[in-house]
């Protein structure tokens, strides 16, 4: 079988046998794909330091000829975090895991976009703001000016409801209250790094995105636990 090289990002790394791993990647010309990393847990595997998470990778490995392929090398960059960062960055890509099954051609470019606003800002809203990204651009949640139930526009000074994970006109039925306050502060720390939410916006916002995971039956980081 011919190698296939590609960039990707670590998701998981899963101890296999005594000393090999699976691993699952987002890639950016082959999607989600796991990987056989062979050998990878012994001390002098050339695999070992290479499968970092949070780093920019170039993997080469071998396609199965019935199953999982099997990684040959791996090439890391410099960190996309630094360390302060790198707790939240997991739960990142937690979420991204929930987002992009194995066999999606997507992921890829979506988290690392992500991450790139998780680095540009500070908490809580980088993960917030780099949480929503990623469930947008995934296609699980619309905008913040139409309800997404009917898709008639919000005006922009009145209250829209959180309804079962969804963000509702006052036609479609009522909710929590979701004010035009915390939707301008939201959009403002999507579009700018230096934009800040009150604790008890943020705290709103954190339990939102917690309740569209729930409602999409994934298991939410600790972060967005609800």
């Amino acid at each position: 079988m011919a190698e296939l090289v590609d960039a990707a990002l670590l998701l998981r790394r899963i101890p296999y046998g005594d000393t090999s791993l699976i691993c699952h990647f987002l890639t950016e010309r082959h999607g989600r794909i796991a990987l056989m990393a062979r050998g990878a847990r012994r001390n002098k595997s050339s695999l070992r330091a290479g499968l970092s998470p949070l780093r920019l990778l170039s993997i080469t490995w071998r396609a199965g000829r019935s199953g999982m392929g099997t990684l040959l090398d791996v090439d890391c960059a410099e960190p996309l975090l630094d360390e302060a960062g790198l707790l939240e960055g997991l739960e990142l890509l937690a979420v991204a895991a929930g987002l992009f099954q194995e066999g999606d051609p997507h992921g890829f470019a979506e988290t690392r976009e992500a991450l790139g606003m998780l680095a540009s800002r500070k908490a809580p809203e980088g993960l917030l703001a780099a949480s929503w990204l990623l469930l947008e651009r995934a296609g699980w949640i619309g905008d913040l000016d139409h309800c997404w139930q009917c898709g008639n526009p919000g005006l922009e000074t009145a209250t829209m409801f959180w309804q079962q994970a969804q963000l509702v006109c006052a036609a479609c039925g009522g909710g929590a209250e979701v004010s035009a306050g915390l939707r301008k502060g939201i959009r403002g720390v999507l579009a700018q790094p230096n934009v800040r939410l009150g604790a008890r916006d943020a705290e709103q916002w954190r339990a939102m995105i917690g309740l569209i995971l729930k409602s999409q039956g994934l298991r939410a980081p600790d972060t967005f636990r609800v």
